[in-house]
């Protein structure tokens, strides 16, 4: 089966052809008057071969879950419009739309995939255009219906206070607004645009005598960040606080990268840590190494995974320890690491790069260390955003680190890497595990094989699609996006599965 045939199967348009068009100057739009899941997957995918192809793929998340903002609103105010008339409200009398109002938040905001088929059969439609400009790409939604005089007063009020704000803690108790849902995704959309480094004159909301649109212009030149939230600054510290590996650590580190050192001398310098013991034990016998025994002790441990990946082991393990001890423990980052790590060392194996398979394995073990310090920051702030985000169909994570942070984990975690002195290719995974391209030409192949392991691992969360992945980093790795690429995702998903159950 060929991809356009599996895009397809699955309702989706090939947005490579799109992103074609796009670039030759032609306007391309899509209609629809419910955004499904393969509308929205379409959307996503549209956008980040765009943003791949003006080298600013690092905006992907930011711009979904701007885009998803803008079209829940576009949605919501056509839902409106069908509930009004269905309760038999006039929209333009005040008494009715503030009643109207509260019955609409009960009924329909809280759960708006229920009233999806009223929507798909009605009159009301969003229309979604993309277009380049010779400053940018200029992204619209619109909607064939009027806008509310009291609506635009709020927007307006929105806007107005989301531009005056320095961050999303500042403006949320100033323009919450129960009456509307929270109220807050104008706000969300200008912070967004703020810490993205795009000015918010590149938002604007137009209307006429039936319709309002709403248009993001993403420029070509962004203007530098002007703006350090608080928590960013606090982040920063605290990477810059971080110890530095234990004596014993880097000791037995030097001892590996030491022709001369004996095995016997580095197996008794680990023995004598117990929990360093348990941990390099732990992470031998990891879905990660895969060394085709089980290791029972150090000894076996130096032996079968060699010096190299022993110094490898214990960069990892002092890591973790220093990141566990600190802040609260992330089982699931971990558990998300260890997998990303098995997929990475098969597909390398698989597609003929026995000599990376070490380093994308190590690479994948720490590819999310930023998460760790990203999520133990401001719990009253993470908090407010689960509530903003609730039924909104973005990822929270994300929006966490854009508009309360500035910072993505990404970032933070080449900072943690370069405090620790890590070695390169280690320190370019973990910054570009997402943005493979921007990567050092010498390491690329190497952050490549661990972006597409980590793509497989989200593919399965839903995360993300197929369609998600770069077209030039499956030329990296003489790889297609076709039925068999399919089934090397699923293939690696039951090996970790029965590796796992082993351990």
């Amino acid at each position: 089966m060929s991809v356009n045939d599996a895009m397809k199967e699955r309702g989706l348009v090939n947005t490579s052809e799109l992103t074609s068009k796009v670039f030759k100057g032609e306007e391309v739009a899509l209609r629809f008057r419910y955004p499904t899941d393969e509308i929205l997957l379409t959307i996503n995918s549209l956008v980040a071969k765009i943003l791949g192809n003006i080298d600013l793929i690092y905006l992907l998340d930011t711009i979904i879950t701007i885009l998803r903002e803008i079209l829940l609103n576009a949605v919501k105010a056509n839902a409106k419009r069908i509930f009004f008339a269905n309760q038999d409200y006039q929209i333009a009398i005040e008494g009715d739309y503030s009643l109207g109002m509260k019955e609409f938040k009960t009924k329909v905001i809280n759960d708006l995939d229920s009233f999806s088929r009223e929507l798909s059969v009605s009159t009301y439609s969003v229309l979604f255009k993309v277009k380049k400009t010779d400053t940018g790409i200029t992204i619209s939604v619109k909607n064939n219906i009027p806008i509310h005089p009291e609506e635009l007063k709020r927007i307006k009020l929105r806007i107005k206070k989301a531009v005056a704000s320095r961050d999303f803690t500042e403006v949320y108790e100033d323009v919450y607004d129960a009456s509307e849902g929270a109220g807050l995704g104008i706000t969300l959309i200008i912070l967004l645009l703020r810490n993205a480094g795009i000015e918010s004159s590149n938002f604007s909301i137009i209307t006429d005598a039936d319709s309002v649109t709403a248009t993001v212009t993403i420029p070509f030149q962004l203007r530098p960040e002007e703006t350090i939230t608080k928590i960013k600054q606090d982040i920063l510290q605290q990477v810059k606080a971080l110890p530095t590996f234990p004596e014993n650590i880097l000791h037995l580190q030097g001892l590996c990268r030491n022709p001369k050192a004996s095995i016997e001398d580095i197996a008794k310098g680990i023995s004598a840590d117990p929990a360093l013991t348990a941990e390099v034990l732990r992470l031998a016998n990891s879905a990660g190494f895969i060394t085709g025994k089980r290791v029972k002790n150090i000894n076996e441990a130096v032996m079968i995974i060699g010096l190299k990946n022993l110094e490898a082991i214990l960069t990892v393990a002092a890591a973790r320890k220093i990141l566990d001890k600190r802040y609260k423990k992330f089982e699931q980052i971990w558990s998300h690491c260890n997998r990303t790590a098995f997929y990475s060392r098969a597909i390398a194996a698989e597609i003929g790069l026995p000599t990376i398979t070490d380093q994308v394995s190590i690479s994948a073990l720490l590819h999310d260390i930023g998460k760790i310090i990203l999520l133990s920051t401001d719990q009253d702030l993470v908090n407010k955003v689960s509530k903003l985000v609730e039924n909104r169909k973005i990822r929270s994570s994300t929006i966490m680190e854009e508009i309360a942070i500035g910072i993505s984990h990404s970032t933070i975690g080449a900072l943690m890497a370069n405090k620790w002195n890590f070695p390169d290719y280690l320190v370019e995974a973990i910054n570009y595990h997402h943005t493979p391209l921007h990567a050092d030409s010498s390491y690329k192949k190497i952050v490549s094989v661990v972006y597409l392991a980590n793509i497989f691992a989200g593919i399965e969360t839903k995360k993300y699609d197929l369609s998600y992945i770069e077209a030039e980093v499956m030329d990296i790795l003489e790889l297609e996006i076709d039925d068999k690429l399919i089934s090397m995702g699923g293939r690696l998903r039951k090996q970790y599965d029965e590796y796992s159950s082993t351990l």
